[in-house]
């Protein structure tokens, strides 16, 4: 009888676990079209209403949050909690830390599969918006078709040299990493902590 129990226990937690799971998925999906629909959106508008200088800081802007929310996300999957424990860190860093470490997949998902992905795109919209303003203002003839191929080429050249180069850091200094974005984190709770008791 008690081990008819454990069974029915085991297999409601189960259950329970993998509600869990398609709900996360189905949130996460949802994340990811608002994310890049408003994104998108504000993309379009800005590059269209925008000059070259411009184009190119947020192609520069995309780039950056690219590289680095796939490096911030395999540190926290690459973290081992054994180093961490060795570590001499406040209580507070150092639960926030094991926070993010189980939630391993989650945060990966967000900043790898959500941020990462959508940065990525915006990217090639931002090169494709480049190579059509340096097309308006120089007379290109035919070769304006290979330009926007050649600046699309070289946004994903770097993207992928510099995710390598980041990747590489991440893995070896993912301990390190992982701190820091806890004691950011923390920082930031503490000052909405503080926000929320003046206005109350």
């Amino acid at each position: 009888m008690i081990f008819l129990k454990d069974n029915k226990v085991q297999i409601s937690k189960y259950k329970i676990i993998r509600k869990q799971k398609r709900f996360w998925v189905i949130k996460i999906s949802f994340l990811a079209f608002l994310l890049s629909l408003l994104l998108s959106l504000f993309s379009e508008v800005i590059l269209n209403k925008t000059n070259l200088l411009i184009a190119i800081l947020l192609l520069f802007v995309f780039m950056i949050l690219n590289i680095l929310s796939d490096m911030l996300g395999l540190a926290i999957t690459s973290c081992q909690t054994e180093i961490l424990k060795t570590q001499k860190i406040d209580r507070k860093v150092y639960l926030r830390c094991m926070s993010l470490i189980r939630n391993s997949d989650k945060v990966s998902s967000i900043l790898c599969d959500v941020v990462g992905d959508i940065c990525g795109i915006l990217c090639g919209v931002s090169g494709t918006m480049i190579a059509y303003v340096i097309s308006k203002c120089i007379v290109l003839g035919g070769i304006g078709f290979f330009l926007g191929a050649i600046i699309s080429a070289l946004i994903a050249g770097f993207t992928v040299l510099f995710k390598a180069i980041a990747k590489n850091y991440a893995v070896k200094n993912s301990t390190r990493i992982v701190i820091k974005i806890a004691e950011i984190l923390n920082i930031l709770y503490k000052t909405k902590e503080k926000k929320d008791s003046e206005k109350r």
